[in-house]
């Protein structure tokens, strides 16, 4: 108290003698003013926190909460194709109707207008959506065909299995027996029934060479008998796989390289999404149509499925197309 005393009556003189021009009132105003100030502070209590309504508490969280709720349902922007297919989660499409062609292709013309002049000009139907040939034309006789057909011209590929069908088929109608033995060449491949897996699987390969196959054909098509005759492999199965799931399934058999893989899936599973990017002519018809040099090595198979990405998800029916293109560039070259 004394050394506080002390404190104030020099700072009390030194406000006095600093104020002697002043007028008194304005000096004794000022050591006032000084006391006070340091009266207070040697005084001073600590601040209690100041009580809040629960009903004010509960307001301000309110709006907090509601603020939060707002900031998480601020609209997305979603791209919506403007014909689009239903691709629901899931649900495995295919080009199995006029109606589903009819949607992929006006969607391709609006994502796409140089191939869609290009549509406009193509008066052949889109072979994609046609109806399997035959009700028995299932996905192991589709294989076992495209296994023939592999790397052979369409006449010599036909002439082989109308040989191996003689040999190992069953005629549709027993009556054309006589003209079997006479072979008079009326009989067509559409005439005789695919030998089931169980029977192809147990053939021999030196005999099945003497219908036309060659070594490694032959052993091909008793691979894809064997998986189909497991279970490994059956309509049902593939029918219900995604393209990726279906595409790997099928290049697993020896045999089955990717280009047979998604010509399958495109023409037999009708598959719309499909950009086969190991055709040749596939590559030189995007090139054309994207302006994109040509090359033994380009484009590659990543160039090609970013020049593509503006075709999904319909790329099989833009691919389809791209086939009809490079037989005009051909014409006209």
């Amino acid at each position: 108290m004394r050394r506080s005393a002390r404190i104030l009556e020099k700072t009390a003189s030194e406000v006095s003698a600093a104020s002697s021009q002043s007028s008194p009132a304005k000096a004794k105003a000022r050591v006032a003013v000084v006391k006070t100030s340091k009266v207070t502070k040697k005084k001073t209590e600590p601040k209690t926190k100041a009580k809040v309504d629960p009903k004010v508490l509960k307001e301000k969280t309110a709006v907090v909460v509601s603020s939060t709720v707002i900031k998480a349902k601020a609209p997305v922007l979603v791209a919506v194709p403007r014909a689009p297919l239903n691709l629901n989660a899931g649900t495995i499409v295919h080009l199995g109707t006029q109606e589903a062609l009819n949607a992929a292709v006006e969607y391709l013309k609006a994502a796409d207008p140089k191939l869609g002049k290009f549509i406009d000009t193509v008066s052949e139907p889109c072979s994609l959506v046609l109806a399997r040939d035959r009700s028995d034309h299932t996905s192991y006789v589709s294989l076992c065909q495209s296994v023939i057909y592999q790397q052979l011209a369409g006449k010599a590929a036909a002439a082989i299995l109308l040989r191996f069908l003689k040999r190992y088929g069953e005629l549709k109608d027993s009556s054309k027996a006589g003209i079997l033995e006479t072979d008079d060449g009326s009989l067509t491949s559409d005439d005789f029934i695919f030998p089931p897996a169980a029977y192809v699987a147990t053939l021999d390969v030196d005999e099945m060479k003497a219908v036309g196959l060659g070594q490694r054909k032959a052993e091909y098509l008793k691979e894809v008998a064997r998986q189909f005759n497991i279970g490994n492999l059956s309509d049902e199965k593939l029918a219900n796989m995604t393209d990726e799931e279906a595409s790997q399934a099928l290049v697993s058999i020896r045999g089955i390289g990717q280009w047979t893989a998604d010509m399958f899936l495109m023409f037999h599973l009708k598959r719309p999404n499909i950009l086969p990017t190991l055709d040749l002519a596939i590559r030189k018809a995007m090139c054309h149509h994207f302006g994109v040099p040509f090359g033994k090595k380009t484009p590659t198979h990543e160039q090609m499925i970013e020049m593509g990405t503006v075709w999904e998800p319909y790329r099989s029916v833009a691919t389809w197309y791209m086939w009809r293109l490079l037989g005009t560039i051909t014409q006209k070259s």
